[in-house]
């Protein structure tokens, strides 16, 4: 077993140094030391992606035709082979592929984010919210790659948000965060949006300062979300400094059109004509 990882990690740094060729070879050497399918599986996918990296994409088609023929009762071999259809941008493919997958092996979580993940990059975010629906109705999920329920959650949440149905997006992101210890939540800045959206400025001031106590840089578009919170309160020196610091990272500000209403105080009083690369969104 010690010569299996070891291989495996030779061939990821060739991988890593662009020495495909050499990395193929060493993964194909790695096959012999393991029968465990979802490793098989992987390394298979591994050599694949060396051979595209190549330019082999006939022998790259051929490589994942045989994972998918091989492995039928994997899903997993459904999973690396519909990442390179996304990759070669054969979305309805990838699409069909994922839909059967998930109809074959309802508890594969893994299967359903990456079809969700697909439409929601194909714009059809409400049929991506349905397949979240339907992973969260399974009784039982298999994590993939160390995601679970939470994750989902916080996935819907982040839908909702896009097609401005922020109720929704609040529960979602409120869900999530129960599932997690306060400092592994990584949404903070979402759930504060959401409670500006509900007119809830006193929350989203304590999500968004949540968010700056766990993470560990503070950039331009958290500062904005801490103004619009202190601003809706009337706390308007202390937005005024929260821009101030969004605007020395780089000497500019980009506000969006949602942001008017909030900063209409700091408009009337002349604040913005002290900064001079302002660029607001066209309403």
């Amino acid at each position: 077993m010690s010569s299996f990882f070891s291989l495996i990690r030779e061939a990821k740094i060739l991988e890593e140094e662009k020495e495909f060729t050499r990395a193929f070879n060493v993964y194909a050497q790695s096959e012999s030391h393991t029968k465990n399918e979802s490793a098989l599986i992987k390394i298979k996918a591994k050599k694949a992606w060396c051979l595209y990296a190549v330019g082999n994409p006939r022998e790259t088609e051929t490589l994942f035709q045989d994972i998918i023929q091989n492995y039928p009762s994997h899903p997993l071999s459904i999973t690396v082979y519909s990442r390179y259809l996304i990759k070669l941008k054969k979305f309805k493919s990838a699409k069909i592929l994922l839909q059967k997958s998930i109809i074959q092996f309802p508890s594969y979580l893994e299967n359903y984010l990456l079809l969700a993940s697909l439409l929601k990059d194909m714009e059809r975010s409400e049929e991506a919210i349905e397949v979240l629906k339907k992973a969260l109705s399974q009784d039982h999920l298999s994590n993939g790659r160390g995601i679970d329920r939470k994750d989902i959650w916080a996935e819907l949440g982040s839908l909702y948000f896009s097609r401005g149905d922020f109720n929704s997006a609040l529960a979602s992101l409120k869900k999530s965060l129960k599932m997690v210890e306060p400092e592994e939540f990584l949404h903070y800045d979402l759930l504060a949006l959401c409670y500006l959206e509900a007119e809830d400025p006193e929350n989203a001031l304590i999500s968004i300062r949540t968010h700056i106590q766990f993470c560990k840089e503070i950039d331009p578009e958290t500062l904005i979300i801490l103004a619009r919170a202190h601003c809706r309160l009337g706390k308007l020196e202390e937005a005024a400094n929260n821009l101030i610091q969004a605007y020395s990272i780089e000497d500019s500000l980009y506000l969006k059109a949602t942001d008017f209403i909030d900063f209409a105080p700091l408009l009337r009083n002349g604040f913005f004509t002290t900064l001079e690369n302002i660029e607001w969104e066209e309403p």
